[in-house]
């Protein structure tokens, strides 16, 4: 009989470690819970050559422009320019400058694109990193003018794009041919190559609405109304304003997706300034000298004091529910402490 409360002692004495243990590991919990880790997305993969050459149709399309057609040749040579580039990087002096000095008309000739007269081989090139978009090549990389003319050029009819990959960084050709004089009264014929035939060809035209400029409210404020096809960067393109002011604007920290319908805001309501009335001048008769007060303003500005925005942010709990759970937790811990500590 006398070994029976000792068990009985030593099952109270387990009893009171495992609540301990149970305790440390919801505090633990709790813990790890106030911390969120980080997420990963997929590794983002570089535009190939025909994304770019939808996207730029998109853009040609935006200004109510025809969208250029894939030629096999120029996709040829383009490629062609691409492939050079990444072998010489990273000593890369002139993007234009090819195999032996050539250029884009030459390289285009050498690869049996037929000329005729009035023809001029118009090229963009770029160098973006790996996570680099499509937007960042377009509305970035070749944002300025010399570069949208080549993709907004009002002779241009055929396109080629090469797009190659070396040391971490991608380089990008856009070729297009743009015809001039009695050339360029006539669509001229794509060459074909490796197969390609109709349905290579990006015809996006009618998916895109032209971006027409909305006129300043009464207030000074500048919103588009989005249609089909238009994206972000490209109202920044027709509107002449950054990108990042854009996002600002309308709330897109996260995301530059927008819809159909959407109403975007360009420009903020401008502050109205008002004419002053004009009054008659009083005549010399009636004109009389009166003294001049001069108000000195006694005001002073007072200062306000906000607190820092990154405070929560920087100790992981800026999510409530997370912050709760954390509390929760912990409070379950202290009373199982505190419940295994009375049972000694």
């Amino acid at each position: 009989m006398n070994w029976k409360p000792g068990i009985s002692i030593t099952a109270e004495r387990l009893s009171a470690f495992g609540k301990l243990i149970l305790a440390a590991v919801l505090i633990a919990a709790a813990a790890l819970g106030s911390f969120r880790l980080p997420v990963q997305s997929a590794p983002r993969q570089a535009p190939t050559a025909y994304e770019v050459i939808a996207a730029v149709n998109a853009l040609r399309a935006s200004y109510g422009l025809d969208p250029y057609l894939v030629d096999g040749l120029l996709m040829i040579s383009a490629q062609g320019q691409a492939d050079y580039l990444a072998a010489m990087s990273p000593e890369i002096v002139d993007g234009h400058t090819g195999p032996g000095g050539t250029d884009g008309d030459q390289r285009a000739f050498n690869v049996g694109f037929p000329y005729v007269g009035g023809l001029d081989i118009n090229e963009n090139w770029a160098s973006l990193p790996e996570d680099g978009t499509v937007e960042m090549l377009i509305y970035q990389a070749w944002g300025d003018e010399i570069h949208m003319h080549t993709m907004l050029h009002d002779r241009g009819q055929l396109v080629g794009m090469g797009v190659a990959q070396a040391d971490g960084r991608y380089y990008y050709i856009l070729d297009v041919a743009a015809y001039w004089g009695d050339a360029g009264l006539t669509a001229q014929p794509t060459t074909l190559a490796y197969g390609e035939g109709a349905a290579t060809q990006q015809y996006i035209s009618q998916y895109i609405t032209p971006v027409t400029k909305a006129k300043p409210g009464a207030d000074g404020s500048i919103v588009h109304t989005v249609q089909s096809g238009q994206s972000l960067y490209m109202l920044a393109q027709h509107y002449d304003v950054n990108i990042d002011d854009l996002r600002a604007l309308n709330g897109l920290q996260n995301s530059d997706m927008i819809y159909i319908g959407q109403k975007i805001i360009i420009r903020g309501p401008t502050l109205a300034t008002e004419t002053p009335a004009q009054t008659a001048a009083p005549s010399a008769a009636m004109a009389t000298t009166a003294p001049t007060m001069r108000l000195r303003s006694t005001l002073t500005p007072t200062a306000v004091t906000q607190l820092p925005s990154g405070t929560l942010a920087a100790l992981g709990l800026e999510n409530s529910l997370w912050f709760l759970i954390f509390f929760v937790l912990f409070a379950i811990g202290l009373l199982l402490v505190a419940a295994g500590t009375a049972n000694h």
